[in-house]
C-alpha cells in the first residue's frame, strides 16, 4: 500500500482559548484570518461526517494495515473534532453578531448528515479524499511559509497542530478510496465537487463572521498591512497552485509528496507538548 502503513499518533492536546486571544492569527489579514475561523466553524459537522464514512467503508477493506490507518484517522478527527468544538465556542461568543452562526451550522450539520444517510459510499469516499486532498496542498503550503509562525496566538497552535496531523493521516483517504471504489476520473471529478462545496460553505461562515467585525477588518486597512498580506498571498498563490493542480493528475498518490521541513519540527513539537500522545 502507499503511505497508510505509517505510524498515526493520537495527540491530545490543551490549547488555551480565551476572550482576549489574538484572532487575527495570520499577521495583517482578517479576512485570511475570518477564511480559516469561517472554514473551522464547520469542523465539528464535517469530521464526524468522515468517521462515519470511513466506519461505512471498513467492513469493504481488505488489507489489515489500512484497517490499522483508518482507526488512526478517525481517532485524530475525533480529535480535531473536540478541539475545534471548544475553540468554536470561544468564537461563538467574541462578537454579538457572530451567534448568526448557530444557523449555519445548523444546516450544515443537516446537510452532513444527508449526506451519510442518503449517498452513495462511493460519493462519501470520493469527498473524504477530495477534502483530503485539498487540505494536503494547502497544509504543506503553509508549513513551508510558515503562515502561523508570524502572530502569537492559540488559534495560530490550533492551526499548525492541525494541519501537521492532516499531513501525517494524509494518504488515508486516498488508499481508502482506491481501495473500495477505485478509478482516476470519478475520484477527480467527485473530489473537485466535495472541495467546491468545503469552499462555498466556508465562505459561507467567513462573510458573517467579517460583516459582524467590521471594526476588526477596518483596523487592518492600512497601507503596510495591506502589503504585507499582498505580499504573502502571492507568495502563498505560487506554492499553492502547483500542488493543487498535481491533485488532480492520474498520477497523484499524497504518500509521494515531499513534505516541508517544518513539517517535522512540528510533529515533534506536538508530540512533545501534547497532554498524551499514543501511536494507532
Amino acid at each position: 500500500m502507499a503511505d497508510s502503513d505509517r505510524t498515526i499518533t493520537v495527540r491530545r492536546m490543551a490549547f488555551l482559548f480565551s476572550a482576549d486571544m489574538e484572532r487575527v492569527f495570520i499577521r495583517n489579514d482578517p479576512a485570511g484570518s475570518y477564511l480559516f475561523l469561517g472554514t473551522w466553524m464547520m469542523l465539528p459537522y464535517l469530521e464526524p461526517y468522515l468517521i462515519r464514512t470511513m466506519g461505512q467503508a471498513l467492513p469493504h477493506v481488505t488489507d489489515p494495515a489500512l484497517k490499522v490507518a483508518i482507526r488512526g484517522f478517525c481517532a485524530q478527527e475525533g480529535e480535531h473534532h473536540r478541539q475545534h468544538a471548544r475553540a468554536n465556542d470561544v468564537i461563538r461568543s467574541l462578537r454579538p453578531g457572530f451567534a448568526a452562526l448557530k444557523t449555519l451550522e445548523a444546516e450544515l450539520d443537516a446537510e452532513y448528515r444527508g449526506f451519510t444517510k442518503a449517498r452513495p459510499l462511493a460519493f462519501n469516499l470520493a469527498y473524504a479524499e477530495g477534502f483530503e486532498a485539498l487540505t494536503c496542498a494547502t497544509a504543506c503550503t503553509q508549513l513551508q511559509l510558515g503562515a502561523f509562525d508570524r502572530v502569537d496566538s492559540p488559534l495560530a497552535d490550533l492551526a499548525k497542530w492541525h494541519v501537521m496531523e492532516e499531513l501525517e493521516h494524509r494518504s488515508v483517504a486516498f488508499d481508502v478510496y482506491r481501495h473500495v471504489i477505485g478509478g482516476w476520473h470519478r475520484r477527480v471529478i467527485a473530489g473537485a465537487r466535495a472541495q467546491a462545496h468545503f469552499i462555498r460553505w466556508g465562505l459561507r461562515f467567513a462573510r458573517l463572521m467579517r460583516k459582524a467585525d467590521a471594526e476588526t477588518m477596518a483596523a487592518y486597512d492600512g497601507p503596510a498591512a495591506r502589503a504585507d498580506r499582498n505580499a504573502f498571498n502571492r507568495l502563498y498563490l505560487r506554492h499553492f497552485l502547483p500542488r493543487a493542480l498535481r491533485m488532480h493528475m492520474p498520477w497523484y498518490d499524497p504518500a509521494r509528496i515531499a513534505l516541508p521541513p517544518a513539517y517535522e519540527e512540528a510533529r515533534r513539537h506536538f508530540s512533545a507538548v501534547a497532554t498524551e500522545a499514543a501511536p494507532v
